[in-house]
């Protein structure tokens, strides 16, 4: 039976994300893929994905697309005053995300992940006036390591 390894490539992703240093440094590991429904801001979030799934078995390979979407607003220090405009600090963790996924291989559970980013895109996020919302489209290679 052929493999599309949808969720495994989606898992390999948010691992990649989670463990990339200079992306913790901008963003908390838990506001990666959050679990809540409604989580801080800022938080990052992966979907869109599809595959076109190739070979059967232990031999089962993917191509796989999907998207990671930023979220943030406007940052501000303990006075009050604002340090950091929603589209800067968006744009800032995009970048990141951007530089975490780049041209990097990971392996992870024995299958071997190589991540190409195609597009990036900022904009304001239409369902919160003073938010942006950055995405990076992602095309995934995942084959036996």
């Amino acid at each position: 039976m052929a493999s599309d390894l949808l969720r495994e490539t989606e898992r390999a992703a948010i691992i990649s994300l989670k463990g990339n240093e200079p992306l913790l440094g901008i963003i908390a590991k838990a506001s990666i893929e959050p679990t809540a429904e409604a989580p801080d801001w800022p938080f990052i979030r992966l979907d869109g994905t599809q595959a076109i799934p190739a070979g059967r078995g232990c031999t089962a390979r993917s191509e796989v697309t999907f998207m990671i979407h930023s979220f943030a607003k406007p940052r501000y220090n303990e006075s009050g005053a604002m340090v950091e405009t929603a589209r800067d600090h968006c744009g800032r963790i995009n970048s990141a995300v951007v530089e975490a996924m780049q041209g990097h291989a990971y392996e992870i559970a024995g299958r071997r992940y190589r991540f190409i980013v195609r597009s990036s895109r900022l904009m304001q996020d239409g369902a919160e006036r003073d938010a942006y919302h950055g995405i990076a489209n992602v095309l995934a290679r995942a084959y036996q390591g």
